[in-house]
């Protein structure tokens, strides 16, 4: 049954970077929204709530034969470039070179790094004694606490209707409509809260803990990661990044703890927040002040500090087998099982969520399209 505005409702679990950005596409399609969700935007920092904690940049990890990640990516660039370009500053967005240095010898660059913007390989001559292999081309930053206000400015001027509430499953959602309406589609996009819901239960999502530093550092404009192993398809080996904001932040990182997060594992680790100034700083000793760096002085550590603002502990939604981005089992909603809502799923999106959000709110778009016509 239809909404009283005669549009077909969706419910959208999870309301980060992939909930936000999944609700604003199915809004603009004409679609009634319902975002259910326990932690939002604006809220304190939490390291369940990951994406108010990355760091974010445009980043993919997409490898040369997984077309699927290529394409959700690159989409979601596009999207970013135009924004950046038609808003400006407002958005948190900021256009940057990035420099990607490889520690191996036998590590090179992704293909998708070949499509972007003024995509360099840069010879010996041209990279740091540390790096075997480097390339730069323009990607983009994003200002995560700025962003979300704006996708969550986007949601409410589009209609879409927000609920708080800690779910225990997806069929408790549907407490939060009208009873006389039923939703064409219920959208999971709870990440890490999808290994909890009682009626999804994914044994395949997994935290992977991440710690970062931010520090005030307005005279960066460049980003930098250092690449030492191979990525693996996603977040291989050891990076350490360098991500400057529009705001004058400069996220420093970072780690990959698997199935860290447990006791006190939500609080940044002193001796962690150590190891990535250190190894920042060998990637780019320009991020301290320059008082740290007169007469050819070598900046350490301790020159950081001064300049600290905060250090984020977040928890990465990752999933065994990949991505899940596919209709799940229907949810039955009567006891003689006649009345079923297709469930979607936009989970496990790891530290990708943010250089993949756009194009998977458009598959997701797609596929209630699909729903719609059946």
């Amino acid at each position: 049954m239809a909404s009283k505005n005669d549009k077909q409702s969706v419910v959208v679990c999870g309301l980060g970077i992939i909930g936000l950005t999944t609700s604003i596409r199915l809004l603009e399609a004409g679609y009634s929204v319902t975002g259910i969700a326990s932690h939002l935007p604006g809220d304190p920092l939490s390291p369940f709530y990951a994406s108010s904690s990355a760091g974010a940049h445009h980043l993919s990890f997409a490898a040369d034969d997984d077309e699927r990640q290529q394409t959700l990516d690159r989409r979601t660039f596009d999207v970013m470039w135009k924004e950046e370009e038609d808003e400006g500053e407002s958005n948190g967005l900021m256009r940057l070179t990035q420099r990607e240095f490889y520690g191996n010898e036998d590590e090179k660059h992704i293909a998708f790094f070949e499509s972007l913007p003024d995509f360099t390989v840069h010879s010996a001559d041209e990279r740091p004694s540390f790096a075997k292999h480097a390339v730069s081309f323009t990607s983009l930053t994003m200002d995560t606490p700025i962003y979300l206000r704006k996708l969550v400015s986007r949601f409410e001027a589009l209609g879409g209707t927000v609920h708080r509430a800690l779910l225990h499953s997806l069929a408790s959602a549907l407490e939060f409509i009208p009873h006389n309406e039923v939703p064409i589609a219920l959208i999971n996009c709870t990440g890490i809260g999808s290994l909890k819901l009682n009626d999804v239960q994914d044994t395949d999502i997994y935290p992977i803990r991440g710690q970062v530093v931010v520090l005030n550092a307005p005279w960066v404009k460049e980003g930098r990661t250092k690449q030492v192993g191979k990525l693996e398809g996603g977040e291989g080996g050891e990076r350490t990044y360098i991500i400057p904001r529009r705001s004058g932040e400069v996220v420093i990182g970072g780690t990959r703890e698997v199935n860290d997060w447990w006791g006190q594992t939500i609080e940044p680790r002193p001796e962690t927040s150590l190891d990535i100034k250190r190894r920042a700083l060998s990637l780019f000793p320009e991020i301290s002040p320059q008082s740290a760096r007169t007469n050819g002085r070598v900046p350490v550590p301790a020159d950081l500090d001064p300049i600290v603002l905060r250090e984020v502990v977040g928890f990465r939604p990752a999933r065994k087998s990949g991505l899940k981005l596919e209709r799940g089992d229907d949810l039955v909603v009567s006891s003689t099982g006649s009345g079923r809502i297709p469930v979607l799923h936009n989970i496990g999106h790891s530290g990708a969520g943010w250089q993949s959000c756009w194009g998977c709110a458009d598959t997701v778009l797609e596929m209630v399209k699909a729903l719609s016509s059946e």
